[in-house]
């Protein structure tokens, strides 16, 4: 009898161990929203002696694994708020995904690598709080909107090793993103490319490399998306040379053409369902940095207690009848 109760716990906690790899996630078509709560202007760290911040939007529900996105607005590295991501962020909340709308610094004499730093610095500081929001540390993706997109791929090129810890993400996407900054800066949106940067590509080549998200890929990058019209601000050959260098080294991506001159968040209506299930794929996918399940360390606890006990009281029953034994052969 104890042993049948014992495997009966052992087998509980293989089954809630096999279940705490999934996450369940609100994204089937008409499914009900999920509940959720916003809150404005946390500070997720400081540069320049002030505060850098982001809002919150945390789903209501008891998921304990769930996934998160850092939204990235845009505004040619000058302009924007996090605010003007609202309907985004909201969408996405409503998933059950946990959403971080990102203010990065605007008002740099120069901004590149500032802008850099604070997305990275947000991506690593919701991962040092990713108990708080009970979200997985590792599944984080993010979505930016022109300049905003080229932060996404920012973060998901710069570096090498798993894209899925530090200040990396484990898939981006970037609508209207300025992928290569020297060819930008040698076309018809010249004018965009100096407001990162403020000397020449002939006069400093390396840095303009250094700004450009194609000049980082590598084999370890985040599976990406980049969504752009055919005839917009930022050339369509900007997502079309990042996406055959994605291909050349081997990373998974998507290209999506639209016609029209939609620029950024324009494009919502065209490419908000691809976007989401390209995220999706990879976001809702099992990391080796899943928090603890804290309902599976309290099974395994006692699942510890009964074979512990079980050991101790089996011990005794082999000491009593070896002590039996004993004393019948010295009756006889």
């Amino acid at each position: 009898m104890a042993r049948r109760t014992l495997l009966l716990l052992v087998a509980a906690l293989l089954t809630l161990g096999a279940g705490s790899g999934q996450t369940t996630q609100t994204t089937a078509s008409g499914s009900a929203p999920v509940p959720f709560t916003v809150t404005h202007d946390v500070r997720y760290g400081t540069a320049g002696g002030k505060d850098l911040l982001l809002d919150t939007y945390v789903p209501d529900d008891t998921n304990a694994e769930r996934v998160s996105v850092i939204l990235l607005h845009g505004g040619a590295w000058r302009t924007g708020d996090k605010r003007n991501v609202v309907e985004e962020a909201t969408l996405l909340a409503q998933r059950g995904w946990v959403v971080f709308a990102v203010n990065y610094r605007l008002d740099e004499p120069e901004a590149f690598p500032a802008e850099i730093d604070d997305v990275q610095t947000a991506v690593r500081w919701a991962r040092d709080n990713a108990y708080e929001y009970r979200m997985d540390p590792g599944r984080m993706g993010a979505l930016g909107f022109s300049a905003g997109g080229h932060l996404a791929a920012m973060l998901a090129t710069l570096g090498e090793g798993p894209p899925d810890r530090g200040g990396r993400i484990l898939v981006g996407a970037a609508w209207s993103g300025p992928m290569d900054l020297s060819a930008l800066a040698g076309g018809e949106a010249a004018a965009l490319a100096p407001l990162l940067l403020p000397c020449s590509p002939s006069a400093c080549p390396q840095r303009w490399a250094d700004a450009s998200p194609i000049a980082q890929v590598d084999p370890s990058d985040a599976p990406f998306l980049l969504a752009n019209s055919d005839a917009e601000l930022v050339p369509v050959d900007q997502a079309r040379d990042m996406a055959a260098r994605l291909r050349t080294a081997g990373i998974v991506n998507q290209l999506v053409v639209v016609p029209g001159n939609r620029h950024g968040r324009d494009l919502h209506d065209d490419v908000w369902d691809e976007t989401v299930a390209f995220l999706d794929s990879y976001l809702t996918r099992p990391t080796d940095l899943r928090p603890p399940n804290p309902k599976a360390t309290g099974v395994l606890l006692v699942v510890i207690g009964v074979i512990v006990a079980g050991g101790v009281i089996g011990g005794l029953r082999v000491r009593r009848r070896l002590n039996a034994g004993v004393t019948g052969e010295a009756a006889r």
